[in-house]
């Protein structure tokens, strides 16, 4: 090994910059040892978090409506719009049905399937399901009027030289009526099915009672969430159950 010195220094200054340089090589001899040792382990990307899928239920066909079943099974459908209102009339009323219409603008048309064959709490139900959907609801009414008719009775063809507003119907003849039918829902969870349902008289198991009130359909909608104990997931197919505008929670079922 070849060692070259300075002539403008002493011996013992060439040594001892020999000497620093011979510690600083040390280090790095160490260092190096050291990495091929234990060379550095690659960082692992970070693994990617698969959404959790909530399967979604099977809907039935009457669900696009507003929908309730009466105290003897009876199925009643409302429109939620002026293009459902014409559906519901043109396309599922039959012979032995009957149409309700709450006495109030903005009030769905209700079928209630073999509704001659029910009896007056059937009759009540299906009328309630129009009165609850209208702007009777909205408006804070405790109750409304609601009429009934005969399939033969509607019509969607205005007499000559007449007009019909979208979604609305012709109804002649001589009408049934219910006064003063009180504006109240109970919204229950159908287990079986895996879903909320509103219905217009105490169903079995646990349920909450709804009024008109002051508290936003999507805060009534938690708190029905949260005192059955179901999840966010429900939130949208209970929305699409809940009457239009504000309500109070008035009473609930242990």
């Amino acid at each position: 090994m070849e060692l070259r010195l300075d002539l403008s220094k002493s011996l013992w200054e060439n040594l001892g910059e020999y000497h620093e340089r011979a510690k600083k090589l040390k280090r790095k001899i160490a260092k190096l040892e050291e990495l091929i040792a234990n060379p550095p382990q690659k960082e692992k990307a970070p693994q990617r978090v698969k959404p959790v899928l909530v399967k979604k239920r099977k809907r039935d066909w009457y669900e696009k409506f507003h929908w309730t079943f009466t105290p003897s099974g009876l199925l009643a459908i409302g429109g939620r719009d002026a293009r459902s209102n014409e559906s519901i009339v043109r396309n599922y009323m039959e012979q032995k049905d009957l149409y309700f219409h709450a006495d109030v603008s903005g009030a769905p048309s209700v079928v209630l399937k073999n509704g001659q064959e029910g009896d007056e709490n059937d009759i009540r139900a299906a009328a309630a399901l129009s009165a609850v959907y209208s702007k009777a609801w909205k408006n804070g009414l405790a109750a409304v009027d609601v009429f009934y008719a005969l399939p033969d009775q509607v019509s969607l063809a205005p007499p000559s030289g007449e007009y019909r507003p979208k979604g609305g119907v012709m109804i002649y003849g001589k009408r049934e009526w219910i006064r003063n039918l009180p504006l109240k829902a109970y919204v229950g969870f159908d287990s079986e099915k895996n879903r909320f349902f509103i219905s217009f008289f105490p169903p079995v198991g646990k349920y909450v009672v709804l009024v008109p009130g002051q508290t936003p359909r999507s805060d009534v909608a938690r708190q029905i969430l949260k005192i059955f104990g179901k999840g966010n997931e429900f939130i949208d197919d209970l929305n699409s159950i809940l009457p239009p505008g504000g309500s109070s929670v008035l009473e609930e079922s242990s």
